[in-house]
């Protein structure tokens, strides 16, 4: 006879295991968080170090974005090849080399090159780590782990600007913001040491016919019973997936990656991601010329964002994917709205950082996390590498365009109506369209397992 304590035991054992090794895995997005927001606290610094333009202001605040657009093919071959943990390791050797060399960059172009190198590892983890959480974590809990690693994100996008605003207030102008690009090392090798802890994905060792290996981490994951269902389902999705790039091309599996895209396209372009990497020069054209505040008041931007993911996290197996993101979507478009006008009548003090607080709200809530969880959710396995490459690239693109446009778009609108305004209702003109995408396209997949979401496409 079974014995309920046993089991109750057991399935503790298995939510404290996952929830672990999820953690870890997110400490990738801790990474690319802190690699990313970095350079919102330093450009200011390297503007006037290095007499920058507005244009190259741009490139050296998107120059690692460059690097992540290739970091993810790189990453679905390494993902395939190696393995997702693996490939998390050669991400951390390329980070790490980025934190050494940006830190002692003699120049501009050297700085701009090792950002770019920083910025290929950062896209690897883009690519390994939400696919290793989505593929460990059980249906009734893959949201949850799965926002992990966006809350992961914001909490290295708020170590960023504190580590940042230390040094500012101890350090020269002319050494601090080395001493922010050297810091992410720490994280860097407490990442690799921990890696080593981590077991294989089970869909990977499946997918290289070490069933043995992948029902062991399924058993250790939510027990026996749940390992032997999961490994069927994972077997007859092996056996229907042909696993070359033609199948992306199928129907069902075509309008799968035109989510995904759209998805990498709303969260970076519905506001928040391109105005991040500009919060102190924003605060400083409102009227606070104080740097270490402003880039304080970037970091408690982001901090509030961290407390929204929380809730996200509360929220995204509870009332699910769809009505999440149409949430979000709706109070972003009021939010920019707002914040448009606040820039074009050149309101300032408190006004400016609760407006900048206000469009952390539906980005942490929905439009920031959701596309890296459903965009590991929505493919078959054997080309879930090759597809999540596709969208992340994409989605690099976009952070990319996004943060080497905002200066030229915002500068733009100051030449036309004498305020940025106009690039905060642009903003508002795609989070409408986010609206609609929700509402008519995206998909639920809230509770079901990652093959019963594969074979929805074949249907």
């Amino acid at each position: 006879m079974d014995d309920p304590g046993r089991h109750a035991s057991r399935g503790a054992r298995g939510t404290f295991y996952v929830f672990v090794i999820a953690f870890v895995a997110a400490v990738g997005g801790f990474l690319f968080g802190f690699d990313l927001a970095v350079i919102g606290a330093a450009n200011t610094f390297l503007r006037d170090q290095f007499n920058l333009s507005d244009s190259e202001l741009g490139f050296v605040t998107a120059s690692a974005a460059i690097g992540c657009i290739f970091g993810p093919f790189l990453g679905a071959w390494l993902c395939d090849a190696l393995g997702r943990k693996r490939t998390m390791i050669v991400a951390s050797a390329l980070l790490a080399a980025s934190a050494i060399m940006t830190a002692a960059a003699p120049t501009i172009a050297v700085l701009n090159i090792f950002r770019i190198v920083g910025g290929v590892g950062v896209g690897l983890c883009s690519v390994a780590s939400p696919m290793y959480i989505a593929e460990v974590a059980p249906p009734a809990k893959r949201g949850r782990l799965g926002l992990m690693y966006q809350l992961a994100i914001i909490v290295g996008s708020v170590c960023a600007p504190l580590i940042a605003y230390v040094l500012v207030r101890s350090l020269p102008d002319t050494v601090s913001w080395r001493w922010m690009f050297a810091s992410e090392m720490a994280a860097v090798v407490v990442f690799v040491v921990f890696l080593f802890f981590l077991p294989r994905s089970p869909r990977w060792l499946a997918e290289k016919g070490r069933f043995d290996e992948a029902l062991d981490v399924l058993t250790n994951v939510d027990g026996p019973e749940y390992a032997r269902q999961e490994m069927n389902e994972i077997r007859t999705s092996l056996e229907q997936e042909p696993g070359g790039f033609a199948e992306l091309l199928r129907p069902g599996i075509r309008y799968a990656l035109l989510i995904g895209i759209l998805l990498a396209f709303f969260n970076n372009w519905t506001g928040w991601s391109m105005m991040g990497g500009y919060i102190p020069l924003l605060f400083e054209r409102s009227g606070l010329h104080d740097r270490a505040q402003a880039i304080l008041q970037f970091g408690v931007a982001y901090g509030f964002m961290g407390v929204i993911g929380v809730v996200a996290i509360a929220l995204v197996d509870r009332l699910g994917r769809r009505p999440l993101w149409l949430i979000g979507s709706v109070l972003m478009a009021l939010v920019t709205a707002l914040t448009g006008v606040v820039f074009h009548y050149q309101l300032s003090g408190p006004i400016v950082l609760l407006v900048i607080v206000l469009c952390t709200v539906p980005h942490g809530l929905a439009l920031g996390p959701l596309p890296w969880l459903m965009m590991s959710e929505i493919f078959p396995t054997r080309i879930r590498a090759k597809a999540v490459a596709i969208t992340t690239t994409f989605l690099w693109i976009t952070i990319y365009s996004g943060a080497q446009l905002f200066p030229m778009v915002s500068g733009f609108s100051e030449r036309t109506i004498g305020s940025p305004a106009l690039a905060f209702w642009l903003f508002t003109v795609v989070c409408l369209l986010a609206i609609i995408f929700g509402w008519r396209m995206l998909p639920e997949t809230k509770g079901r397992t990652l093959e019963e979401i594969a074979a929805s496409w074949r249907k």
